[in-house]
């Protein structure tokens, strides 16, 4: 959960185990805490060391959890394809004194145990990483003490990034402007001037087009009588013509 809240993907991580019952126990925790989640998912795969035999991945996730006895991970073969599985990044989960006693696993062991026991956590660093190896973080590491330890932290951190992509959301969400003068500027004095709109281009945006459609009409109706009066007084005419000639 703490690496992809930090970003890496998922396919990128494989989670590893040497018993069958450890690994449907993971598989079931996984299901009913991480798989429904789009901010966790599913790892890239979770099986057991002998069925990983010739494949890789980035990160990997090694449980060697044991109570009692080291077991069948005294078979140097099987702790070697365990130990080589990741490309950038490994994390055994074991009881140190418990594999320090055995002979088999020793020289394995001596070189583990040289780095620090505990988990160390830089949770300003997020995928993809930017600090090159050998350089030391800005701040200073967070050291995971023990599993409950590293519960707490890991609730604590995902209920921070949950406020985080909430908040980011309702900004996002909010209007980028409060007012129109925020995104314009401030408007200039107005004159109080009201403008006609036309409905349509081709309308008139005045009375004054309207009157003067009246007086043509006016003009046409007159034009028409003075041509009836014309036509009526030529026929008069041509009456009192043909008259004489009778």
């Amino acid at each position: 959960m703490y690496m992809r809240l930090l970003g890496y993907p998922a396919d990128k991580i494989s989670i590893l185990t040497t018993y069958n019952g450890q690994k449907h126990l993971i598989r079931d925790v996984l299901t009913q805490r991480c798989v429904n989640n789009p901010l966790i998912g599913h790892p890239h795969k979770v099986t057991t060391v002998d069925r990983y035999q010739g494949q890789q991945n980035d990160i990997i996730l090694l449980s060697l959890v044991k109570t009692r006895a080291v077991g069948h991970l005294r078979d140097v073969r099987r702790l070697v394809v365990a130990m080589s599985r990741a490309r950038l990044g490994l994390y055994v989960f074991a009881r140190v004194s418990l594999f320090q006693n055995c002979f088999e696993l020793t020289p394995a062991f001596r070189q583990l145990v040289q780095k620090p026991t505990k988990l160390w956590l830089a949770p300003n660093e997020v995928w993809p990483a930017t600090r090159k190896v050998g350089e030391q973080p800005e701040a200073s590491p967070l050291v995971i003490e023990d599993m409950p330890h590293m519960a707490t932290f890991v609730y604590e951190f995902y209920q921070a990034k949950l406020s985080a992509l909430e908040a980011s959301h309702k900004k996002s969400s909010e209007k980028p402007y409060e007012s129109k003068t925020d995104a314009v500027g401030e408007e200039p004095p107005h004159h109080h001037v009201v403008h006609r709109i036309s409905e349509h281009p081709a309308e008139s945006d005045s009375d004054e087009d309207e009157e003067g459609k009246e007086e043509k009409e006016k003009e046409k109706e007159k034009e028409e009588e003075k041509e009836k009066e014309k036509e009526k007084e030529e026929e008069k005419e041509k009456e009192k013509g043909d008259d004489k000639e009778n």
